[in-house]
């Protein structure tokens, strides 16, 4: 197991260097208007290869730094839910979002760093899990809420973004609760999280970069 999670970290660490050139180089098809968005993939996944390096180093070492999976998350996940804002809202709207999706991210984050610190099945750890799993309902609700007022391939292109986010987001609870199974289950975990990072970060640049190729104009 500790082999195949230190490959698949190898392997997240090209692939978020790949999708943020591709996700630079591709903004070009862009409208200006809705680059934000594009651009802020860009960023989410130039923060994750960069962690991923640093990341691979600790793992190979034998003694992962688990913050370093923390501040990853701390900076990109309210950065992934700003660049679905941002080709879907503008304004008042969309600054309202910002806000409120974002402290629920760092609510999600903080609570889950918390209780993954503490030993699996101690009070500490599952008052983390409970707090983090509310953020992680508040931002699914307010996410399946959305996109009400939009175009036909507008709102077909949000609709593999929202099932994109609550099918890949739901890797990350069950690696949290992998250790509850028995035994030292923390490469298990930490593949985990590195499938789902890939999935969430990478894919979800993707799909935002269609809905931006949409809203300018031109087919996904």
């Amino acid at each position: 197991m500790a082999e195949l999670t230190y490959r698949l970290f190898m392997v997240a660490t090209v692939a978020m260097l790949a999708g943020t050139v591709f996700l630079l180089m591709s903004s070009r098809e862009v409208d200006p208007k809705w680059r934000r968005g594009v651009y802020v993939s860009a960023i989410v996944t130039g923060i994750a290869w960069y962690h991923y390096q640093k990341m691979t180093v600790s793992f190979a070492s034998g003694d992962f730094d688990t913050p370093l999976r923390y501040v990853d998350w701390i900076l990109t996940v309210p950065l992934m839910l700003v660049e679905v804002i941002a080709v879907t809202s503008v304004g008042a709207v969309a600054a309202a979002k910002f806000k409120n999706w974002g402290l629920a991210a760092v609510v999600m984050i903080g609570a889950g760093y918390y209780g993954e610190t503490a030993s699996a099945g101690s009070q500490q750890y599952w008052i983390g899990f409970v707090v983090s799993m509310a953020a992680y309902v508040y931002i699914l609700r307010a996410l399946q809420a959305e996109g009400g007022d939009l175009k036909a391939a507008e709102s077909e292109q949000f609709e593999k973004i929202k099932q994109l986010i609550l099918v890949g987001w739901v890797i990350y609870p069950v690696g949290y609760l992998a250790p509850l199974v028995g035994g030292d289950l923390g490469d298990l975990r930490e593949l985990l999280y590195t499938i789902a990072d890939m999935i969430n970060k990478i894919g979800l640049g993707v799909l935002v970069l269609g809905m931006a190729r949409i809203k300018s104009g031109e087919k996904a």
